[in-house]
């Protein structure tokens, strides 16, 4: 038996609707950095930031590969406490002309001043990493998908064809009337 029953639409939950007003007035998660008593405020992160954070990783990632010889295990660390330092300092650096202006002092403050490790910025990248509004990205990038002109479209008798089929397959409401009796 074929179940012909349109989708029920529900409303958004109250965390959903939290999330999203959350979004909208760009609120801030207050984190805290492990073994200090040093809270800082992440914001949702903006393009300006997930562009940064983009090239960062990047720049790490070919400088991976450029590496033919195995090095100390103590400078990979220390490499990747930098990184974290750097990606930590564009996360807390809400906006584009904050980025310019303190981002090359910000992460050398937490690195060489304040020398956090990268499970004490643990935090602060994990939450920046939930502030990236992703659904709101997949629901542009879907509405133009078939705004491109590159895809085949089809030609008026396909179309034609492709409606008949349609209609042939979906049986008329006398007929799903008189098969319940």
């Amino acid at each position: 038996m074929e179940d012909n029953k349109e989708p029920k639409i529900e409303q958004p939950t109250i965390d959903a609707q939290q999330v999203y007003l959350s979004l909208i007035s760009n609120d801030a998660e207050e984190v805290q950095i492990l073994r200090t008593k040093k809270k800082y405020k992440v914001r949702w992160l903006k393009n300006g930031q997930l562009e940064q954070l983009t090239r960062l990783l990047l720049h790490k990632k070919t400088i991976d590969e450029e590496k033919t010889t195995g090095s100390e295990v103590l400078d990979e660390i220390l490499e990747d406490s930098k990184l974290a330092c750097k990606a930590a300092a564009i996360i807390l650096l809400d906006g584009f002309w904050k980025i310019k202006l303190r981002y090359w002092f910000l992460w050398r403050w937490f690195y060489y001043v304040k020398q956090y490790d990268n499970i004490q910025l643990a935090p602060i990248l994990e939450v920046g990493k939930k502030k990236v509004p992703q659904m709101q990205f997949f629901k542009t990038i879907m509405s133009l998908t078939e705004a491109r002109d590159s895809l085949m479209r089809m030609r008026a008798k396909e179309v034609e064809v492709t409606l008949h089929e349609l209609s042939m397959a979906q049986p008329s409401p006398t007929e799903s009337n008189d098969s319940g009796s």
